[in-house]
């Protein structure tokens, strides 16, 4: 066997083990049908220097590889895939980014993409691809509006006595009580010692 042979075996082998147990959900997305996706997988530094896509089909509940690229742009592409529907990519400036160009996506091919980097234990969740489903829509959520609170329940503004009850029996309580405070205040420095 050649080098590269066992190292797809391997990533295959990985990818079938750790593909069950994802704890993050992977971004949907909604493709057309005959569409086109374009995914990005981000290394956080510069020691990712190749990177494996894959996708795992709903359907038929199998794991295929897709493209191998390297930190150079070149590609190797899984065995029985049209290689002009599948381009693999890489940019880098602070992180190195390799990105992935679907073309012609079909119904069948629903199912998770994702990609693993060869020299890293890093597995990005990913993006789950459904070609030809409508997105779910979502109501906009009800805004209750409050009615204004009125301060004072008076009569209409023509009207000379509107708020009159409102103000006179606190106004005439204010007045009781600073009355009362008053005579104290008297009594208390009318007094002889």
């Amino acid at each position: 066997m050649t080098l590269s042979c066992i190292c797809f075996c391997l990533f295959v082998w990985m990818a079938a083990s750790v593909l069950p147990t994802f704890q993050a959900t992977p971004s949907v997305l909604y493709a057309k049908i005959n569409g086109s996706e374009i995914l990005s997988c981000e290394c956080p530094d510069h020691s990712c220097q190749e990177v494996f896509w894959y996708r795992y089909l709903e359907r038929t509940k199998t794991l295929q590889f897709l493209v191998y690229v390297n930190s150079a742009g070149r590609e190797k592409h899984g065995e029985r895939l049209n290689v002009t529907r599948f381009k693999g990519s890489v940019s880098s400036g602070q992180r190195v980014v390799y990105t992935l160009r679907i073309t012609g996506l079909q119904e069948d091919e629903t199912g998770l993409y994702s990609c693993m980097f060869k020299t890293k234990s890093i597995m990005p969740v990913g993006y789950y691809i459904m070609p030809g489903v409508n997105p779910p829509t979502v109501q906009p959520p009800t805004v209750k509006t409050k009615k204004p609170v009125k301060i004072c329940n008076c009569k209409p503004s023509n009207s000379p006595k509107g708020c009159e009850r409102l103000v006179l029996w606190p106004g005439i309580g204010a007045l009781l009580l600073l009355a009362i405070i008053l005579a104290g205040t008297l009594y208390y420095f009318s007094r002889e010692y």
